[in-house]
């Protein structure tokens, strides 16, 4: 018998066979196993997304680290070690498929396609019907049929509740038949800046500079001396339509000229030094980077000199360090005994893999920072109320120490994760004092006239940022 992790490593034996023997079967395969099939399915894996060997290993606590992955050998023998975990006879014996049958090959070899063509004869007029999410209503289309990602899309409008959306569907032709998959998508909500008014948000003020520029700052933090700090909202800039009007991020649609004009704007408000500012290079790790003023302006006005930088910490005063965020968790620290400071991103990624705590130990390796001298603040971000998530997502936050201070189980495969309270559990963790510790309390998807917020907007924004700079001590 041979068995694989997926069935990519039997099909190149199967073509090897026929392009170097000339048989459509391989001689001495007389049964097979996916692996891959077994464990989804010992580990109740609901199978919407392929599970990956070394994904399968952390889920069974199996050390792999002295495995090179991707090489033949070593994930033979890592998948022989899940199999050794997990294995029962009774429960393997129904995944054994006899290859003397003809069938399996047929099954084997048949590629799954992807129906994206309205007028198929494999797609039925009722695989085209949607229904309101809403109130359960008859939705009627008012838009073209397109194609994206693999699937057909068009605009839907419910004829009891006038709720629009997206409603997608997915044909897809495999060998055991049609499997036809229905999805609605809340349409991009795209709104008008907020009106330019001084306010109190939560533990954040909001304050409009005399360029026109909203800036939110923390209460706390407002009379720290030698420092800067502030998030960036939709008030004051240039840009226009979705992303109106304070966008710094390039690449988004956004002209370049809008994006730089927008960044001289802001500093001009914030009185720091437009050429200085520096960022890292975001991916939803946590890897922190101490930067000095060599690095000054790189990843806004100087290309990016290193892969993977979700977090950025310095000594040096006029350095103003930046981050963006959308949703994600902007994560503010200020070392006042050595002059130090440290700024980072964490998204849900990062959250759950301790960015918070990352950014702490950085400060201590490069600045001898000891954790109850900290300040700690987190700012704008997705609020638990709002942050709604699948059971893959949870059950990463799930697997954390008292989670149940930051997870809430909705009972219908929905969870809600508070990233705040994760957040903060890690700087408690790292040794952070609570008194020390600042939550703004202003959720981008509540305010999302005044912040950008991936979810509300479906992706269709500008891109909020996280200033923080130290200023000369003798200055």
């Amino acid at each position: 018998m041979i068995a694989t992790w997926g069935t990519s490593d039997i099909l190149a034996l199967i073509e090897n066979c026929r392009y170097f023997g000339g048989g459509e079967t391989v001689p001495f395969l007389q049964r097979y196993v996916d692996l891959q099939q077994y464990v989804e399915k010992r580990l109740d894996e609901d199978g919407k997304e392929q599970l990956g060997l070394s994904k399968a290993a952390e889920l069974l606590s199996i050390d792999d680290g002295a495995l090179d992955h991707h090489r033949a050998l070593d994930d033979s023998v890592l998948s022989a070690m899940v199999l050794e975990r997990i294995y029962t006879k009774d429960t393997f014996r129904p995944f054994i498929q006899d290859c003397k049958d003809p069938e399996f090959y047929r099954r084997i070899t048949f590629k799954t396609t992807y129906i994206c063509d309205v007028n198929s004869p494999l797609i039925e007029k009722e695989h085209l019907h949607f229904t309101c999410e809403k109130c359960g209503g008859e939705a009627k289309r008012r838009g073209k049929w397109t194609v994206k990602n693999k699937s057909l899309r068009s605009i839907f409008k419910c004829e009891k509740c006038g709720y629009e959306f997206c409603g997608q569907l997915r044909v897809k032709q495999k060998y055991e038949g049609i499997i036809v998959s229905r999805k609605s998508i809340p349409l991009p909500k795209i709104e008008k800046p907020r009106r330019a008014e001084n306010a109190n948000i939560a533990d954040m003020r909001l304050t409009i500079k005399e360029n026109g520029v909203g800036l939110l700052t923390f209460k706390a933090w407002e009379n720290i001396p030698y420092l800067t700090h502030c998030f960036s909202t939709r008030i004051g800039g240039v840009s226009e339509e979705e992303f109106a009007a304070m966008n710094l991020g390039f690449n988004r649609g956004d002209s370049d000229e809008n994006v730089k004009e927008n960044f001289r704007l802001i500093a001009q408000a914030a009185n720091i030094p437009v050429e200085n500012i520096t960022a890292g290079a975001q991916d939803h790790h946590t890897n922190v980077r101490r930067v000095t003023m060599k690095n000054a302006g790189t990843g806004i006005w100087k290309p990016k000199d290193m892969e993977s930088v979700d977090g950025l910490v310095t000594d040096e005063p006029n350095l103003p360090l930046l981050i963006y965020a959308a949703d994600c968790v902007p994560l503010y620290f200020y070392d006042p005994i050595h002059h130090a400071i440290g700024l980072s991103h964490a998204g849900w990624r990062g959250t759950v893999n301790g960015m918070a705590k990352a950014t702490v130990e950085k400060m201590q390796e490069e600045f001898d920072t000891r954790p109850e001298d900290l300040l700690a603040a987190i700012g704008p971000s997705i609020a638990k109320e709002c942050f709604e998530v699948d059971a893959p997502c949870a059950e990463e936050f799930l697997a954390l120490p008292d989670s149940d201070k930051f997870v809430t189980d909705d009972g219908n495969g929905k969870f809600h994760v508070d990233l705040w309270a994760c957040n903060r559990a890690f700087l408690l963790g790292a040794g952070v004092l609570p008194e020390h510790i600042t939550t703004g309390g202003v959720c981008t998807m509540c305010n999302s006239d005044l912040l950008f917020s991936h979810r509300v907007t479906r992706g269709k924004r500008g891109s909020n940022a996280g200033f923080l700079m130290l200023r000369e001590q003798n200055a």
